[in-house]
Parts: C-alpha cells; sequence; structure tokens
C-alpha cells in the first residue's frame, strides 16, 4: 500500500461528508504535534508512562482516519512505552513523526480532491 491511509475505507467511513474530514483533519493537525512532543519529552525524562499515553492517544487519532502505517508506528512507540525499554524510542519517534506527517499531507489533498 503506497498510500498513508486507505482512501477507500476513509470514504465509506465518511460517506462523503467532507466537512467531518475537514474538522478531523483539523483536530489532527492541532493535537499531533502536542502529543509527538509529549512522546519526545517522555524519552527524555525515561518517563515510559507518559511515552505509553501520548503514544495510545495518538494510535487512536490516526486509527480513524484508516492509516495502518501511522497507526503501526504510534503501536510501536506505545509497545517501548509498556515495556520500558526505551532504547530504540527516538529511532521509533522519528519513523511515527514521519508518518503522522505523511498521513495530514495526504489527508490535505482527498480533502482538497472532494
Amino acid at each position: 500500500m503506497s498510500e498513508a491511509f486507505d482512501r477507500q475505507e476513509l470514504l465509506d467511513e465518511l460517506d462523503g461528508d467532507r466537512e467531518f474530514l475537514e474538522e478531523s483533519l483539523e483536530v489532527l493537525d492541532a493535537d499531533a504535534q502536542k502529543l509527538i512532543d509529549q512522546i519526545r519529552a517522555g524519552a527524555e525524562a525515561q518517563d515510559a508512562e507518559q511515552i505509553r499515553m501520548a503514544a495510545h492517544t495518538l494510535k487512536s487519532m490516526v486509527g480513524n482516519f484508516c492509516a495502518p502505517r501511522a497507526f503501526e508506528a504510534a503501536f510501536n512507540v506505545e509497545s517501548i512505552g509498556r515495556s520500558g525499554e526505551l532504547s530504540q524510542c527516538a529511532e521509533r519517534l522519528a519513523l511515527l513523526e514521519s508518518e503522522v506527517n505523511r498521513l495530514r499531507k495526504e489527508l490535505r489533498v482527498l480533502l482538497n480532491e472532494l
């Protein structure tokens, strides 16, 4: 799958509601970076629970967009927080941030097409 999200599944979920997509994207734009920053701060403070909670919230958020890559990346960061083994957190966080940014960009393209 080359897209950041499953286009057909998302369109089916939206049932043509462009306004809902626009509002949902605004929430993602407003909150995603804050959650990524919370994960980063948790990693710097060696606070596994902060990492887990922020990644869990972000995972739920991207899951609403039928975005398996971002979902998996968030799940992997959440798992790091759950296990307390933080050695790979920076690497996994970089991937998560990349996937979330890709998702946001591709959702804006879809929004402009609707």
